[in-house]
C-alpha cells in the first residue's frame, strides 16, 4: 500500500511539474530566444488564416507573450463600424475578442503582467475602460463625482500589476479632449484628480510608475506661448511633489516614465530626451522621435524616414523593427527589447500576405 501511495504522490508531482513546465516554457524563449531576429503576423485568426479587414495599435506584456491590437476584420468578430480588441496570446495561438464599449476604439493600454488592459470605446463618445484578462470583463472607468463638462475619456496608462490607471477626461472641444487627469485606484475604486483646469490641457501623452506613485504627464501650449510649446510634468503622489522635466523645448508625442519613476522619456524638436529626476540631467539620446520605449526606458522604438529601429540607449546599438510607413504605440517593446508590437500594410514582411490591409506584427529579435 505504501508502495502505491508513493506512486501516486510521484505520478502527481511530475504532472504538475509538467504542467509548471509547460506554463512557463513561453517566458523562458522570450528571455532567451535562441532564433535568429523575425517577423511573425499577430492579426490572424485562432485558425491562422488572415484577417479579413484592417489592424492597428498594439501593446504588449513584459514578457513577450500576449499582444493586444483593435481590429475592424469581421472574421476576428469586429467590423468597420463596430471595431473591437483583440488579445492574442503568441504562446497558444489563442484569440480573445473584447466588444464592450461600442465601436470607436483607441488604445489599447496593458499592464507589464498581461493581465489589465486599458482602452476606450464608445459608440458616440468614447469612455475609458479596464479590461481584466483573468475574469473576462470590461469596467468603465468614470470618477463618482466627474466635472461637469466631462463627456468622455481615454486611457492613458497602467501600472505594472493593474493597480494604478491614469485617464484623462474632457469633452469634444478641441484639446479640452483632455482637459482633466485621473487616477484610479482599482483595489478601492477611488479616483484622484491629478491635475484639471488651473493648467492647460492635457495631451494625450502620460505614463505612471511600476508601483503607481509617480506619474508623468505632458501640457499643451497655453494662449501666451508659441503653438509648438509643451511642457512635461512629473508629479510624486505619496509626496505631492512636482517638478518641470523638460526645458521647454517644444511639444512632442510621447511622455514615458521608467518603472522605478528614475527617468522620464519624452519627444520634442524632432529627437528624443531623456531627464533624470534624481540628478535633474537632461540629455537628448537620440535625433528621431521615440513612439515607444521599454518599461525601463532602455530600449526606444525610434521613427524615421526609413521606418521604425530599437535604440539601445545603454550601448547605443540600433536594431531595425518594421519597413518605412509602420506605426506604433507606446508599450509596443517588451522587457528587455526582445519583442516590439508594429503595424504595416506592407504585403512582404510575412509569407502568403494577401489580404491587402494593414496587419499588426511583431519583431523577435531573440
Amino acid at each position: 500500500m505504501a508502495s502505491v501511495h508513493r506512486t501516486t504522490l510521484r505520478t502527481a508531482c511530475t504532472g504538475a511539474l509538467a504542467a509548471l513546465l509547460g506554463a512557463t516554457a513561453f517566458l523562458g524563449t522570450a528571455n532567451a530566444r535562441p532564433h535568429a531576429p523575425r517577423i511573425e503576423r499577430v492579426s490572424l485568426t485562432a485558425d491562422l488564416k488572415e484577417a479579413d479587414g484592417p489592424s492597428s495599435g498594439g501593446a504588449i506584456s513584459d514578457n513577450g507573450r500576449l499582444v493586444a491590437f483593435v481590429s475592424a476584420a469581421d472574421n476576428l468578430g469586429c467590423s468597420t463600424y463596430m471595431r473591437c480588441m483583440q488579445v492574442r496570446d503568441l504562446a497558444t495561438g489563442a484569440v480573445t475578442t473584447v466588444k464592450e464599449g461600442g465601436g470607436l476604439w483607441t488604445g489599447p493600454t496593458m499592464s507589464g503582467d498581461g493581465r489589465h488592459i486599458g482602452y476606450s470605446a464608445g459608440n458616440r463618445y468614447p469612455a475609458p475602460y479596464l479590461y481584466d484578462r483573468t475574469t473576462g470583463q470590461s469596467q468603465r472607468i468614470w470618477p463618482a463625482t466627474a466635472p461637469g463638462d466631462v463627456e468622455l475619456g481615454e486611457v492613458q496608462a497602467i501600472s505594472r500589476h493593474g493597480d494604478h490607471i491614469v485617464y484623462t477626461l474632457g469633452n469634444r472641444h478641441g484639446p479640452a479632449f483632455t482637459r482633466y487627469l485621473f487616477v484610479r485606484d482599482t483595489a478601492t475604486g477611488t479616483d484622484e484628480l491629478l491635475s484639471g483646469a488651473d493648467e492647460p490641457p492635457k495631451s494625450w501623452a502620460a505614463s505612471i510608475s511600476a508601483d503607481g506613485t509617480v506619474v508623468a504627464y505632458m501640457t499643451l501650449s497655453t494662449s501666451d506661448e508659441p503653438a509648438d510649446t509643451a511642457h512635461v510634468f512629473v508629479v510624486d503622489r505619496t509626496t505631492g511633489r512636482k517638478v518641470q522635466a523638460d526645458a521647454g523645448i517644444g511639444q512632442g508625442q510621447l511622455v514615458q516614465l521608467s518603472d522605478n519613476g528614475r527617468y522620464v522619456v519624452f519627444t520634442a524638436r524632432g529627437g528624443t530626451y531623456v531627464r533624470d529626476l534624481h540628478t535633474g540631467h537632461l540629455r537628448r539620446v537620440a535625433d528621431a522621435p521615440a513612439q515607444s520605449a521599454s518599461r525601463d526606458t532602455r530600449y526606444l522604438l525610434l521613427s524615421g524616414t526609413d521606418g521604425l529601429r530599437l535604440f539601445d540607449r545603454h550601448t547605443g546599438r540600433t536594431v531595425g523593427v518594421g519597413p518605412a510607413g509602420s506605426q506604433s504605440v507606446p508599450g509596443a517593446v517588451s522587457a528587455g527589447g526582445r519583442a516590439v508590437v508594429f503595424g504595416s500594410a506592407a504585403a512582404d514582411l510575412v509569407p502568403d500576405d494577401t489580404n491587402g490591409v494593414a496587419d499588426v506584427f511583431v519583431r523577435l529579435l531573440r
